[in-house]
């Protein structure tokens, strides 16, 4: 097993694990789990809110994927909508360029090459990526229409194992010095709980989740890191990259708060954040 990536510092502001099922958006009736779900992402937005970062950096397993390399969106400008019953929630959210150059950097020293994406024109209104539902949902419970801080999306590769986006999150975090920064690992957890589910039943799905809420309620991710790459493969989660990069930003193991699970359909959700003390 190898040991834990800690940076001596901290200078990341804000941590958390979201999930992004579009279940999530308060516009359709809720079960129970869901509701604690709702409330948890609620409290999150709010904790985010008061720790008033100047930036958001959101890892999402549905975002530009490019084999082999760290996907940065580089352009001005994301919008994206997605529906959830009857109402459609839509953002335009700037994009920081600035810091962009950070992750291209923090990902190199990570010996995981960064591609930086842009589109249709070098800046300004037409320089728009699509914002996907791994950083929407997240986003309506972070920002609001009156605008918030800039936001920076990742797309962490497959194909490179997990200690690559340790080592990755440990150089993010090593590169935040005078800027607030907040890390979003958006994140659902196995897909395959249910048989008529669209990946099928595998038990593995309920070892996985468990693994993953201890991991969380210690506070230290390194646990579902060490997830056996077998059980990940039958469980079908979409969360252990973007945890590996939160586990290398977490600096040392931290206090988990929010914390709430739930399973309403064929795949878990959890969300948490994590003290910066």
């Amino acid at each position: 097993m190898e040991s834990p990536v800690w940076v001596k510092a901290m200078p990341v502001v804000f941590r958390a694990i979201m999930p992004h099922g579009d279940e999530l958006l308060p516009y359709t009736a809720a079960d129970s789990g869901l509701v604690v779900l709702r409330q948890s992402m609620a409290a999150i937005g709010e904790a985010l809110r008061h720790a008033r970062p100047d930036l958001i950096v959101i890892a999402s397993p549905h975002h530009l994927r490019v084999p082999g390399h760290l996907a940065i969106a580089d352009t001005s400008y994301a919008e994206g909508s997605v529906a959830a019953g009857d109402h459609v929630f839509s953002r335009r959210v700037a994009l920081d360029r600035e810091f962009n150059r950070t992750l291209a950097e923090a990902s190199a020293a990570a010996g995981l090459p960064p591609a930086r994406a842009g589109f249709a024109t070098v800046e300004g209104p037409l320089s728009t990526l699509p914002l996907d539902f791994g950083s929407l949902v997240p986003l309506y419970y972070l920002i609001g229409r009156e605008g918030g801080p800039s936001v920076s999306i990742v797309g962490p590769p497959r194909d490179l194992g997990l200690r690559p986006l340790v080592r990755l999150g440990a150089e993010i975090a090593r590169r935040c010095d005078g800027r607030r920064v907040a890390f979003i690992a958006s994140a659902d957890l196995a897909h395959a709980h249910q048989a008529e589910g669209p990946y099928g039943f595998d038990p593995a799905a309920a070892a996985y989740d468990t693994l993953v809420q201890q991991a969380v309620l210690r506070g230290d991710l390194q646990a579902s890191v060490d997830i056996p790459p077998a059980l990940v493969a039958r469980a079908k989660p979409d969360a252990p990259w973007q945890l590996a990069v939160l586990q290398g930003l977490m600096g040392t193991p931290g206090r988990a708060l929010d914390v709430a699970y739930a399973r309403p359909t064929y795949f878990g959700m959890l969300a948490a954040r994590f003290d910066a003390s």
